[in-house]
């Protein structure tokens, strides 16, 4: 019966492997999160241009315009912070995935290194049955 030696540490990696694939699956959850935020104070702001512009054109009046030039300001503020938001949550996912990949290289290493080692036994427990039967056979010749 074949016994990979590192059975423990391929288990571990690939332990390893499952945890940085769920951080990476969250941290893309937090971008689209992040991003969904963005486009929602991007449209809110169009809106607003649009009132605005549309109030200017039908009847223009100063009191009206002062409510939204600090509403707008308010809303580029947001927007800016979002759009540092979203560029911090794509480098977390950057991060995620790069740590992802260096485990499963890892994991793959321990792979193949068990493969290899599970093909030369098989190649070993073959030998030793080619060898019985050889010896089988060279019995029964003898007593024949």
């Amino acid at each position: 019966m074949f016994h990979f030696r590192l059975e423990t540490v391929l288990t571990q990696r690939r332990h390893v492997e499952e945890t940085f694939q769920k951080e990476l699956a969250d941290a893309r959850q937090e971008l689209s999160a992040a991003q969904a935020v963005l486009r929602e104070a991007k449209e809110t702001r169009r809106q607003c241009l649009r009132e605005m512009r549309r109030k200017q054109r039908d009847r223009f009046r100063a009191d009206d315009m002062l409510l939204y030039y600090p509403y707008l300001e308010r809303l580029k503020q947001a927007i800016e912070l979002h759009v540092k938001r979203v560029a911090a949550a794509e480098r977390k996912v950057a991060q995620k995935r790069q740590a992802l990949l260096e485990a499963m290289k890892k994991r793959k290493i321990l792979d193949k290194l068990k493969e290899k080692q599970f093909q030369m036994h098989l190649k070993a427990e073959a030998g030793r049955e080619q060898r019985f039967t050889d010896e089988s056979a060279a019995q029964q010749h003898a007593r024949r």
